[in-house]
């Protein structure tokens, strides 16, 4: 959710932030801006939509520093004029925010009380006020920034470009914010990917810390003032080509991909993975937990956990952890899973769960994230950079590490190697033209349909949810997912004449299960998907796929997200991006 840029240094200034600003689309974004300091005053343009070759009408060419800002709307609509940066009324300086000012309504009235007004109904431009007010009494521009960031509530990050002192100020609090150290200059964003290639070393911005970038760069304490001097660390990020190398969208590539990330995410040995196998063996209790497509990706290795490793492990939604704090301590064990790592939901419960003195392990995919670096068993599924917002390869990765992981304790480390080779073998050969030719054969039974079901049980429960998740995602289509045993305590109510209800069916003990629940839903007019390795007379389509064994969860949900991928696109959707979806939330 929204993407900071600022820069100093040498080069076109509005070429390094609008190259910045591409490097984080994935973020998700509605409209996006640009200012830059010139020997004139401060530059500042600002549109709606993608940002696309990124051209300004009137690019500067003596700048020589700027921010710029993606915004994802939260207060105020999808306008120019609500975009960022916002100005300050008499242009000394412009603001750019991520985050929201739980309490800007209360500012808003005390700032129009003595004066101000406002032109937009955004957060943000409160914030502009704000300092413009402080500045009448502080003794810097920095202070000024400093005592007006105090006043704010709720989780908030921003960066000041400022006319008169020449400088760049910015200000952490929740949302993340990274300083990459230049040969000839500093580079700041709202994660490492746009540092990639650039900076050899970055210093990892703390909430509650300020930065401040003029001819040199300083850091301070945003509660007392005092200087502070964290630590440069070397960014073991190697810059990786967005492209999308022939494929229509980066939702199918990164569909694609898969073959190459299941093998990617369990390039761990089995040395680097004791440490947290010995944790697991001295915990009392183990959870993992997550946040959307990374909360299916927890419950999945959570039930790996139980059923491979033998451990009472269970899975919690980040946002549902409170209940549970109380029964929390030192002997407990909580496994994150995150695919930015700067989840809001998730990095609250994390530090709520530190507050209790819980371990913290943690998969991200993000290095240098907030997550991966409060976390005391840091891991990462090194699926690459994932552009689409709707997360494919990301969370097979995610379910593959949680797979090495438990077949390790249970002392089966290279059997567990063996069998995910063979899954990214089977993947390849999936991932064919009369594999996609097959899935496009369901469009038109399902292009209409208002209501869509999805069955699966034990192995494959979690796969159910993460399948009907995508439709929802890329496809704006109602789609639930319930345990086969739901099926007759209330759903089976919503069946009627052609509604599409999927099976995901594996070869285990819940196959029957599921084709019995498939004849019911059948008997009363359901139009029945098979999504199996072998067809089946309940099935009225059948979506063929590899048999995955221990991973079956894998070859079954890649159909699910093929099918998502191309009934969106027929639609006249863009999968890249759905409508008001964010890829790193990192805003309650």
């Amino acid at each position: 959710m929204c993407g900071i840029i600022g820069f100093k240094g040498q080069g076109k200034v509005t070429d390094q932030l609008v190259e910045g600003l591409k490097r984080m689309e994935y973020r998700g974004y509605d409209s996006w801006g640009v200012a830059a300091l010139t020997k004139n005053g401060i530059f500042l343009e600002k549109k709606v939509g993608a940002i696309g070759e990124g051209k300004l009408s009137r690019p500067p060419a003596d700048a020589t520093m700027g921010i710029a800002h993606t915004r994802w709307a939260t207060h105020g609509g999808v306008t120019q004029e609500n975009a960022h940066p916002h100005a300050s009324s008499d242009g000394r300086f412009v603001v750019a925010q991520n985050g929201i000012v739980e309490n800007y309504l209360e500012l808003k009235a005390m700032l129009t009380k003595v004066g101000y007004q406002f032109k937009t109904p955004t957060d943000t431009e409160v914030i502009v006020h704000l300092i413009h007010h402080r500045l009448k009494q502080a003794s810097s521009f920095r202070e000024a920034v400093r005592q007006a960031f105090l006043k704010l509530a709720g989780r908030n990050t921003i960066i000041v470009l400022d006319q008169q002192t020449k400088s760049i100020v910015a200000v952490r609090n929740g949302s993340p914010l990274v300083l990459g150290h230049l040969p000839k200059g500093v580079l700041l964003a709202s994660d490492t990917l746009p540092l990639a290639g650039k900076a050899e070393t970055v210093t990892y911005i703390d909430d509650m810390q300020l930065v401040v970038v003029d001819g040199d760069v300083s850091f301070y304490d945003v509660k007392t003032g005092r200087t502070l001097h964290p630590k440069r660390q070397k960014l073991d990020l190697v810059e990786q080509k967005v492209d999308k190398e022939g494929y229509d969208h980066f939702m199918l590539k990164e569909i694609v991909e898969q073959q190459h990330t299941v093998v990617e995410a369990a390039s761990y040995s089995e040395k680097e993975l004791v440490p947290l196998v010995a944790a697991l063996k001295h915990a009392r209790n183990i959870y993992t937990i997550g946040s959307g497509t990374a909360s299916y990706a927890a419950g999945q290795v959570a039930y790996f956990l139980r059923t491979i490793a033998l451990l009472p492990a269970q899975e919690l939604r980040a946002y549902e952890v409170d209940s549970y704090l109380p029964f929390f301590d030192s002997h407990d064990l909580l496994i994150v899973v995150s695919q930015s790592g700067e989840t809001a939901d998730t990095l609250e419960a994390v530090r709520k769960a530190q507050i209790e003195r819980v371990k913290i392990a943690s998969i991200v995919n993000m290095i240098g994230s907030t997550l991966s670096r409060i976390s005391d068993y840091p891991y990462f599924s090194r699926s690459g950079p994932e552009i689409c917002v709707v997360s494919t390869k990301a969370y097979t990765a995610q379910i593959v590490w949680g797979y090495l992981l438990a077949m390790t304790y249970a002392g089966r480390f290279e059997l567990a190697q063996k069998r995910i080779h063979a899954l990214a073998k089977q993947l390849k050969t999936y991932f064919q033209p009369k594999t996609f030719t097959t899935i496009k054969k369901l469009i038109p039974e399902l292009e209409k349909d208002q209501h869509l079901f999805v069955l699966g049980k034990g192995q494959h429960f979690y796969t159910g949810f993460e399948s009907a998740l995508k439709l929802k995602e890329t496809v704006y289509m109602h789609c639930e997912s319930f345990s086969a045993g739901e099926l007759k305590h209330g759903v089976i109510t919503l069946i009627k004449k052609g509604t599409p209800v999927f099976g995901i069916l594996g070869d285990d003990q819940y196959k029957n299960d599921l084709l019995v629940a498939l004849a019911e839903v059948r008997a009363r007019g359901a139009k029945t998907i098979g999504i199996a390795a072998e067809n089946n007379e309940f099935f009225d389509l059948h979506v063929p796929t590899p048999d995955g064994g221990d991973l079956d969860v894998i070859t079954k949900v890649v159909p699910c997200q093929l099918l998502s991928y191309f009934l969106a696109v027929h639609l006249g959707n863009n999968p890249d991006k759905p409508r008001n979806l964010a890829k790193s939330v990192t805003v309650k």
